[in-house]
């Protein structure tokens, strides 16, 4: 097996700060090493920037380089077989990767390589620069490896033909939520006053502006249709915009909203088992991790079918996907989940197995090795 040098430009993954791109590296680390591979996290260099100037680009590429040929003299007497970035874009390039690789004469692979759809205000494109120097290093790259359709188009957009790119489907560690799930004292977060035979639909985003309020407000809507069925909702997120999408909800009977804030991880993932659907709309949802944790938990989905939401939901076995990215059509999945519970429960019979045999640990742990033994 393979011996593998990661690395995270966006952030390592042993942050401080939690993030689906750090769980989405542990992860990988974790696929990697079922898969039976050696893996050595061989850089904590942060190359993120929330800034676009080129000054901050400047200083930042220097930094990596620097990196790069630490790294270097420290490998060279016994050099990986396999240099992996995960997730290298416009904010966060890989300068590290490409350096080592020439350098050690070693294959570089990327893992979601991706654009970003940000910074394109008035006609123009803010991180054009820091754009041109990651896909400089993404085009060096001997394999990708893809979670969504939209990479492998932005890939071949690169001249990146499809025999250098794999698809891996988004997949979460079970045996982890299993342990949370079962170290969670069973402490009843819902309501009192919630009836028992009104079904529960559980909202787990952030609450920043921007995409997760547009999904608020998309939710907000979609529910106004659906005042005269009976349902119950527990906001769960916490954010800046906390104040203003609160008052979005406030022109619904307040005795069947809960606003629980934050959260712990397995506190979530109680909520998510014990609720009846899991609703958040994903709207431009890039892959959406509570998905998979939602289905994991034995609970079906209700979304809108936008960008990488069908990788980790399939539309009529584990959940119902609005077949439009309007709050019209998600209403409509909605009607049919609250007032059908044959329906739901149907959904809900399927959804662990489906997580179980495709977005496990163990699934990605093939689909990665299989991958790697293409290089190595």
């Amino acid at each position: 097996m393979s011996k593998i040098a990661f690395y995270a430009p966006i952030k390592p993954p042993d942050h401080a700060i939690p993030s689906g791109d750090r769980l989405i590296a542990q992860n990988l680390i974790k696929a990697l090493t079922l898969g039976g591979h050696t893996v050595e996290l061989v850089s904590r260099f942060i190359a993120y920037s929330k800034r676009d100037a080129e000054t901050i680009m400047a200083e930042r590429k220097a930094a990596a380089l620097a990196e790069a040929n630490t790294i270097i003299s420290r490998l060279r007497a016994a050099p990986p077989d396999v240099f992996m970035a995960y997730h290298p874009y416009c904010k966060a390039p890989d300068w590290i990767g490409p350096r080592v690789t020439a350098a050690l004469s070693i294959p570089y692979v990327t893992v979601e390589a991706a654009k970003t759809g940000q910074g394109f205000e008035y006609g123009g494109d803010r991180w054009q620069a820091w754009r041109l120097e990651a896909q400089a290093g993404i085009k060096t790259a001997d394999r990708h490896i893809a979670f969504k359709p939209t990479d492998r188009a932005y890939l071949n957009s690169l001249g990146i033909e499809d025999a250098r790119i794999d698809a891996l489907s988004p997949f979460i560690d079970l045996g982890v939520l299993d342990k949370e799930i079962g170290e969670t004292p069973k402490v009843n977060s819902f309501p009192g006053h919630w009836r028992t035979d009104v079904p529960v639909l559980a909202c787990v985003g952030m609450m920043r502006p921007g995409k997760k309020a547009k999904n608020y407000e998309i939710l907000v809507d979609a529910l106004t249709n659906l005042q005269g069925l009976h349902w119950n909702l527990m906001l769960i997120g916490d954010g800046p915009e906390r104040g203003s999408i609160e008052t979005l909800f406030q022109r619904f009977d307040p005795a069947r909203l809960h606003v629980a804030g934050t959260l712990t991880h397995a506190e979530v993932l109680a909520c998510l088992k014990a609720s009846d659907l899991m609703v958040w709309p994903g709207w431009r949802e890039p892959i959406g991790m509570v998905y998979l944790e939602a289905q994991a938990m034995g609970t079906p989905v209700a979304a809108l079918d936008s960008m990488g939401v069908s990788l980790s939901v399939r539309h009529g076995q584990t959940g119902l996907l609005a077949p439009l990215e309007t709050a019209e059509s998600l209403s409509e999945q909605l009607r049919l989940l609250l007032s059908q519970p044959s329906l739901r429960a149907d959904l809900a019979a399927k959804t662990k197995a489906h997580i179980a045999k495709n977005h496990s640990l163990e699934a990605a742990a093939h689909q990665l090795s299989t991958s790697l033994q293409k290089l190595v």
